[in-house]
């Protein structure tokens, strides 16, 4: 996205355009366009934890015992 509207604006399109061409808020693009043109790099997101990081402990002890009674079962045909 950053990049998108850099080189947009780097283009010589206006501000609506970008917006129309990328589908984003005309305030958002501008907003990037002020970071671009003060030199700043536009933040990224940051990263959320995702929802079964607490569980994620639990659920490889899970599938650890749940393998090791697979390979311990003889083969039934």
């Amino acid at each position: 996205m950053y990049i998108t509207i850099k080189t947009l604006w780097e283009r010589c399109k206006n501000k609506s355009k970008i917006a129309r061409l990328t589908g984003h808020d005309g305030r958002t693009v501008a907003k990037m366009i002020k970071a671009i043109e003060e030199g700043k790099e536009y933040p990224s997101k940051k990263p959320h934890p995702r929802v079964l990081d607490p569980y994620k402990e639990q659920t490889i002890k899970w599938m650890e015992e749940s393998t090791k009674e697979f390979i311990g079962r003889k083969n039934i045909s």
